[in-house]
């Protein structure tokens, strides 16, 4: 694929001094693009800061599309060579280019030399007289064109010779007008019939171009002096008074036209500035709302897609640096020229395809999505599905910077993903350090007590008399078993919350899943008695019963650690609402006031050093209640010691009954 323009210039990337900054002012005329050239490399030689302004009048307005077309490509030809480009709107051009220069602080303005002069322009001072004359601070330098191919000499394709249209309803507007004065001529004096005249041109100023308006307001005066004023039917005017009242009204129509015009013109700005303010809010806000990059891709695209009425597809290189459509209209396999243009696209950061000078056979738009660094990081394809060929020149900027924000979007969505990543890094270090500052004490204790009993009983064993050994070996199994929770505790706190366990629920039979607790907590609890208060007629309730034996075992553990010898722990349960309420009281001193939801979370303890573990148990509990969609709690009972309460929610129709009981009432006497 051959590169038809020379590649972006990234020269001009330090800070500049406010006396170094100069600006090219463009025109429609064709020579732009030699113009542009020419600043560029005053820039470079300067190491200056440059600007490129076009300022679009009502003239403009009507200009040819060829004249907005060489604005359009000559601007984004400026902005590739690292301008500054700015359009701006305005009524007169030397008054907005005097405002750019004093605002930015410019001190050389290029302008483009005219080759020959119009016929208006031989009586008035040159663009360039007139900026010198305002700004004597600045310098302003004259580039001469780049000769152009020789045109016809025939009329400038302009609105008097463009559109007939408008002339002939212009014309049929003064025909009737003309007819209607002819009616009321015998009844109503000249004043009246200059003022419908007068009317005529207003109406034909607000619904027709320039042109055509002054064309009505020539011909309504001519009209007016050949059909109604003495000498009827002639162009003699019989007194100086007639003659007085047909140079005013020539004057009057030609002001409300300029007037009407301006103002249309101005409201057209408006409209159009307010439609893309619009596009660039909505688009920011749409992705913005976006986390995801394949969401984020699609509501780009359906943005775009209704704003250009378009056909429109986002491709993204993969690892291999390969372009990819993540979003949008698939690339035909099939038109291997397509996919060239979007390879080049990407490569070299320029736009090409329809409505461009780069590549303008082809039948889609390819639009580079650059970051705010100058990274390419994909391509933005578009197709009309209207008539248009291509994109109006005056919404490429508008697109260009919709391009920008959907790779500002991605760059963003790129970067939060790296930091979360990052993040998630972090705390899986920091876990990694907590586990072993925390675990690193637990596991070596009963592994010391275990090493040191098995010592005793090789060294000593004939020595040691039948209970010392049997103490021994009861240490070492205690110890055994501490260190076996210890690690399961591990394993399943990592199980848990790596998000990959699946929770089996089944109707069970809540007091068999407590029994099973108990029965493996019989050492633990043999010095607390256990008092348990469940409904008699608790119905079935759903929950993965393997995973509600470890709540109750931790709960119990936990409260048997805390607690002095002897004092009771209470298991109590109740029905309230749609979902089943159970209760884990003891004696204990309870949960430090202000730390009663800080207590589930990993390796947290709330009084260090009263007893062994890890701080997992509780940790435990909280994510396998949640994950059966109930909530648990820790409070401090009134009297003293903790309450743990968690709740599983139960079918409604499964509800026979609900318990009036309060927690008090659920604190029985009765003993298991």
């Amino acid at each position: 694929m051959p590169q038809t323009q020379p590649p972006i210039q990234d020269d001009i990337s330090q800070a500049h001094p406010a006396d170094q900054r100069l600006l090219v002012c463009l025109g429609p005329r064709p020579g732009g693009p030699h113009l542009v050239q020419t600043a560029w490399q005053m820039a470079l030689a300067k190491n200056a800061e440059w600007f490129a302004l076009h300022v679009d009048t009502p003239a403009h307005a009507t200009g040819s599309e060829d004249d907005k077309g060489n604005v359009a490509q000559t601007l984004l030809r400026a902005e590739q060579l690292g301008a500054k480009t700015f359009k701006i709107y305005g009524l007169h051009i030397l008054d907005e280019i005097i405002s750019f220069v004093r605002q930015h602080d410019i001190k050389t303005v290029y302008l483009g030399r005219s080759g020959t002069k119009r016929w208006f322009e031989v009586f008035s001072r040159s663009l360039a007289d007139k900026l010198v004359h305002h700004l004597t601070e600045i310098d302003v330098c004259l580039i001469s064109q780049e000769r152009q191919p020789s045109r016809s000499h025939g009329l400038r394709p302009g609105p008097l010779v463009r559109s007939w249209r408008d002339y002939l309803l212009a014309a049929i507007g003064v025909a009737l007008c003309t007819g209607f004065n002819f009616l009321v001529f015998p009844y109503l004096p000249l004043s009246n019939l200059v003022m419908f005249y007068l009317l005529t041109v207003v109406i034909i100023a607000t619904l027709l171009e320039r042109g055509p308006t002054i064309f009505a307001s020539v011909a309504s005066v001519l009209t007016f002096a050949f059909f109604f004023v003495p000498h009827y039917n002639s162009f003699r005017v019989a007194n100086t008074e007639f003659f007085i009242t047909l140079v005013v009204m020539l004057l009057v129509t030609t002001l409300i036209s300029n007037l009407t015009m301006r103002v249309r013109y101005q409201a057209k700005v408006a409209r159009q500035q307010e439609w893309q303010t619009t596009a660039l809010y909505e688009m920011n806000q749409t992705l913005a709302g976006k986390a995801d990059l394949e969401e984020l891709l699609q509501a780009a695209v359906g943005q775009i897609s209704g704003l250009f009425d378009s056909r429109v597809s986002l491709l993204l290189p993969d690892v291999q640096k390969k372009l990819l459509v993540r979003a949008g209209a698939p690339l035909s396999p099939e038109d291997v020229r397509e996919g060239l243009v979007a390879n080049w696209v990407f490569k070299h950061g320029h736009f090409a395809g329809a409505g461009t000078q780069t590549l303008p056979e082809v039948k889609w738009l390819y639009l580079p999505l650059v970051t705010s660094n100058n990274q390419v990081l994909g391509v933005l394809r578009l197709e009309r599905r209207s008539s248009a060929k291509s994109v109006e020149v005056e919404y490429m900027r508008l697109l260009e910077a919709l391009s920008r924000q959907i790779a500002l979007a991605i760059e963003r969505e790129d970067l939060s993903r790296q930091t979360r990543q990052a993040q998630l890094q972090i705390e899986t270090e920091q876990l990694r350090n907590t586990l072993l500052s925390s675990v690193s004490h637990d596991l070596r204790t009963p592994l010391t007590v275990i090493a040191g009993a098995a010592s005793s009983l090789l060294e000593a064993k004939d020595s040691l008399d039948q209970q010392t050994k049997q103490e021994l070996i009861q240490n070492i199994y205690e110890e055994a078993r501490r260190l076996d929770r210890l690690v399961h505790n591990l394993l399943e706190i990592s199980r848990l919350q790596s998000g990959h366990f699946i929770v089996n629920k089944d109707w069970h039979v809540l007091e068999e899943v407590l029994g099973c607790a108990l029965s493996q907590l019989e050492g633990q609890l043999k010095d607390h008695p256990v008092h348990i208060n469940l409904p008699q007629e608790l119905p079935l309730v759903p929950m993965d019963p393997l995973l509600m034996e470890r709540v109750f075992i931790n709960l119990l553990e936990n409260a048997a650690k805390y607690t002095p010898a002897g004092t009771p722990i209470e298991v109590a349960g109740m029905l309230a609402g749609p979902e089943l309420r159970l209760v884990v009281a003891d004696h204990g001193p309870g949960p430090p006031l202000g730390q009663e939801e800080k207590i589930f979370e990993k390796f947290y303890q709330g009084r260090p050093g009263t007893a062994r573990g890890a701080g997992l148990g509780l940790a435990i509990c909280r994510t396998i209640i949640e994950a059966h969609n109930g909530r648990i709690t820790a409070e401090n009972r009134p009297g003293g010691g903790a309450i743990f309460s968690f709740t599983l929610p139960v079918p409604e129709n499964y509800l026979p009954w609900e318990s009036p009981l309060t927690d008090a009432e659920l604190l029985p006497d009765h003993e298991t």
